[in-house]
């Protein structure tokens, strides 16, 4: 007994700690996310399903028990093995009730253990409201078309709002009595999501007149109640026809004649609220037929429109017929009318609407007159009726003309008379009953003035040659002459008529009208005009022309070549000449005078005459005065009445003679007070001048040359060039007129030209000058530049790198000789003050004096300075110094002063400076 329970004690007890152990890690390890659940809102009797994540954090799997409280609340799977380090996921699904509210459950996952279990609970929530549709416009108020005619359409918009949290889903829409002339653009399903809203197109087209009610049905399983109506009403506008006679009676046409028309009218009125379309108009039945050329007519509501309804048969006997047409009156469309008539026919019987005498009036030769034989059928029979003419001057337009019953016609009758005089003749109208005569009658007359030409010869160009002209008329119709003009200004009519003044011309030329008509040419060669006379006679208004000729005789002169004479550029006080050929193409003797209108031209001979086709030699000679542009003309007075003062144009230009620049040109030098004149060669071989030298140009006038100079213009133009001779910057210019001047000298003013090593050390100066514009330049140039040697004051600061103080030997206080020591000395500032030098030398460019002040602690530690003056020779363009001096001061003891000479020996360097 005792070994038993000691060996259960020892197996317990591991069990049991093991129990303990592993209880609390599974429950730590099992996690759920998230750690509540809202599955939101929904509608009644939907389902929501959400998701649930379990996590399992242990080193080994779990079986993990799931299980729902709360009755609309359900979990899948309901058991889930989860592995190590995995997760799972479950679906919570909530089955939403038909009661409106919150509901609340709990999920539960419970892990089973060896003693009892651990649980995790995560909080379900959920919600249950009913949604609810908003219409636009509101059911209550109902839904109306406005009136709308028949055919036409009329579209309205339904707007559906959502206002809730869910989705509802409009099943269908439909109209509760049928579609009819109601239609919806949408049937359903239709899904309307939380907030959102849809817009439904409702059409009425209209097919009958009142009015038509129903209601659209909207359902919706989503909705309580499921189902909506909304009230539609709509009106249809249309027209009412009403046709007079009825329609039912017809129209009935009273007995007519074969041949003849009568007509009736059919009146269509709108009782109705639309407008009323009659289309299709037709009639069928023979001789029956609808006047006016339409097919359609539309009637206002409340107005009438007539048609028009003939009836002319061609044959006897009863006719039957119909007129039909189509409407939009929904209750009438097609419309049908009985048309009845009765035809018969009686003997032909024809009548000549004319007089026994048709008279045609005086007619002119060649022109022709109309008139008309009118022939009327009164009976009931067709007839042609026979024309019978006799005569050459007389025609008709057909021999036979067949009249239908109660037709009318007419024939063309002309008369174009070929003779003068009373033409008369008999025209033959042959009808059903006797053979009528018709007399037609007409004169033939013509009209002719005499005479048609009139020449009045050759008449001098200037004078006036006078002719009586006898009009008189050769024809047999009077005329009436109201005007007279002549056509050229030539030809002058001295006879006196006008509007106010008439004058007969008798026919036969019974008597003439004297005409006074004078010709004065006004240039040589043949003038024609027109005598133009207006009058009237029995046929109108008529216009006669007389050709009026003559012939202007005349002296003329042309020069060849025409055109200005251009002598081009002529020297001043040279002459110039060209040669012209002057011709007399006129008629008569050509008497010429030259009259120069400019001192500067002339022309030989300065008269002559010609006889008509000869021809003389002319020299016009140029000598310009001045310079420029010159113009000027010679005219040459005549008898030339075309060109009294015929001018020949002069134009030229005045030069001056070339000369040489360098004969003329004198180059001044000023420096300070001094002036001299510099030698200069013109070859471009630089001319050096002194610092500080300013200079100016003289040109001379010689009296050998005053008249080739006074008025040119001399160009002088200086550009600064660089050590390579290459110009540097713009130029100058500066402009001298030469003008005749007592002096015999002009300056170039303004030119302001000094030459400086600091400024304008070299430039090229350019004189340039024309003979005239246009002219090809005339230049010469020099090039000057500063240099040589020259004495001057220049403080010019120096850098001495290496300087050398020769060591000496000397004695102490003691009489004891000391070993002096050499100083070498680098990097001391100096000036340069004055110096003989000349900068351009490519070596030895200059002496100068020196003043060098020497720190001395380079070589020492006495913080000693020391000043020194001296001599030195400058190479390389001023570039390198070397020389030598003495100590004007040293602030050293006694002691290291006498260890080196006083004197200095040095290389310095300026070209920093």
């Amino acid at each position: 007994m005792f070994r038993f329970s000691r060996i259960r004690q020892y197996v317990l007890f591991p069990i049991c700690a093991i129990a303990l152990h592993s209880a609390p890690a599974r429950a730590q390890d099992i996690t759920a996310q998230p750690l509540s659940l809202d599955l939101g809102v929904c509608k009644p009797r939907s389902i929501r399903v959400a998701q649930l994540e379990l996590s399992n954090a242990a080193a080994e799997p779990i079986e993990v028990l799931v299980s729902t409280g709360g009755g609309s609340f359900s979990v899948k799977p309901d058991t889930v093995t989860i592995l190590s380090g995995s997760s799972k996921t479950l679906l919570v699904e909530f089955s939403a009730p038909a009661a409106v509210g919150s509901y609340n459950g709990t999920v539960v996952v419970e892990v089973k253990k060896l003693l009892g279990s651990d649980k995790i609970s995560v909080p379900l929530t959920a919600s249950v409201i009913q949604p609810r549709l908003q219409i636009v416009p509101d059911p209550s108020v109902g839904f109306l078309f406005g009136p709308t005619p028949i055919a036409d359409t009329d579209r309205r918009t339904l707007l559906l709002s959502n206002p809730s949290p869910v989705t509802i889903i409009i099943d269908s829409l439909y109209f509760e009595s049928g579609s009819g002339p109601l239609e919806v653009d949408a049937s359903g399903p239709i899904e309307l999501a939380a907030g959102a809203q849809v817009s439904i197109d409702l059409t009425y087209s209209a097919r009958s007149g009142g009015e038509t009610r129903t209601r659209l049905m909207i359902l919706s399983a989503d909705l309580d109640p499921p189902h909506l109506a909304l009230e539609i009403a709509a009106t249809g506008l249309a027209p009412v026809v009403a046709v007079s006679p009825l329609p039912e009676i017809g129209v009935e046409f009273d007995l007519t004649e074969v041949g003849q028309r009568t007509r009736r009218r059919v009146t269509v009125l709108n009782k109705g609220q639309s407008r009323l379309v009659v289309e299709g108009l037709g009639v069928d039945g023979p001789g029956f037929s609808l006047e006016g050329d339409r097919d359609t007519i539309a009637v206002a509501p409340g107005q009438r429109q007539s048609l028009d309804l003939a009836f002319a048969p061609l044959h006897e006997g009863p006719v039957a017929g119909s007129l039909r047409f189509a409407t939009n009156d929904p209750d009438a469309a097609h419309i049908e009318m009985p048309l009845a008539g009765r035809a018969s026919i009686s003997p032909a019987r024809i009548e000549v609407l004319n007089e026994p005498i048709i008279e045609f009036g005086r007619v002119a030769m060649g022109k022709s007159a109309r008139d008309h034989l009118l022939l009327w059928n009164r009976g009931g029979s067709p007839f042609t009726v026979q024309l019978e003419l006799e005569g050459i001057e007389f025609a008709i337009g057909s021999q036979a003309v067949l009249l239908q019953p109660g037709q009318s016609d007419k024939v063309e009758l002309t008369f174009s008379p070929e003779s003068v005089g009373r033409q008369q003749v008999s025209l033959a109208v042959i009808t059903e009953k006797d053979r009528r005569l018709l007399e037609l009658r007409g004169t033939g007359e013509y009209l002719k003035l005499s005479p048609s030409v009139e020449d009045f010869g050759r008449v001098p160009v200037g004078e006036a040659a006078n002719a009586v002209i006898e009009l008189t008329n050769v024809g047999n119709a009077d005329f009436t002459i109201t005007r007279m003009t002549s056509s050229s200004e030539e030809f002058t009519i001295y006879t006196e008529v006008s509007p106010q003044n008439e004058s007969i011309l008798a026919a036969e030329a019974m008597r003439s009208l004297p005409l006074n008509v004078s010709f004065s040419p006004a240039s040589r060669g043949l003038s024609t005009g027109v005598l133009r006379i207006e009058g009237f006679w029995s046929e109108g208004t008529e216009t006669f022309e007389v050709l009026l000729n003559g012939t202007g005789v005349a002296a003329e002169i042309e020069l060849h070549p025409s055109g200005t004479l251009d002598f081009d550029y002529v020297v001043l006080g040279e002459t110039q000449e060209r040669s012209l050929v002057a011709t007399n193409t006129g008629d008569t003797l050509l008497q010429v005078e030259a009259s120069p209108l400019t001192r500067e031209a002339d022309v030989e001979p300065a008269s002559f005459s010609l006889q008509p086709g000869e021809s003389t030699k002319l020299t016009v000679s140029f000598h310009p005065e001045t310079l420029g542009d010159r113009f000027g003309q010679i005219l040459l007075v005549s008898n030339d009445v075309r060109d009294r003062a015929q001018p020949i144009k002069i134009q030229g230009h005045g030069a001056l003679r070339a000369i040489d620049l360098t004969s003329i040109t004198t180059v001044k030098a000023s420096r300070k007070s001094t002036t001299t004149t510099l030698p200069v060669d013109w070859t471009n071989t630089p001319v050096v001048v002194q610092e500080a030298t300013r200079l100016d140009l003289q040109f001379h006038l010689p009296d050998s040359l005053r008249a080739a100079l006074v008025g040119r213009k001399i160009e002088v133009e200086w550009v600064e060039l660089d050590d390579d001779y290459d110009p540097k910057g713009g130029s100058k210019h500066v402009e001298v007129l030469i003008y005749d001047d007592e002096s015999g000298v002009a300056i170039a003013e303004d030119l302001n030209l000094r030459l400086s090593e600091h400024s304008i050390r070299r430039i090229r100066l350019r004189i340039t000058t024309r003979s005239y514009p246009d002219a090809p330049p005339h230049s010469v140039s020099q090039i000057f530049e500063v240099g040589g040697w020259i004495w001057e004051f220049e403080a010019k600061p120096l850098v001495s790198f290496l300087t050398v103080r020769p060591s000496r030997d000397y004695k102490d206080a003691d009489g004891n000789t000391v070993k002096g020591k050499t100083e070498r000395l680098i990097g001391l500032p100096g000036i340069a003050f004055a110096g003989w030098h000349n900068t351009e030398s490519t070596s030895l460019s200059g002496v100068h004096l020196t003043a060098t002040g020497n720190v001395l602690e380079a070589l020492s530690t006495d913080n000693a300075i020391a000043v020194s003056m001296g001599i030195a020779l400058s190479l390389y363009k001023d570039r390198f110094l070397l020389g030598f001096g003495w100590d004007i001061y040293d602030s050293r003891p006694l002691a290291r002063r006498k260890g080196t000479q006083d004197y200095i020996m040095t290389i310095k360097y300026s070209g920093l400076f």
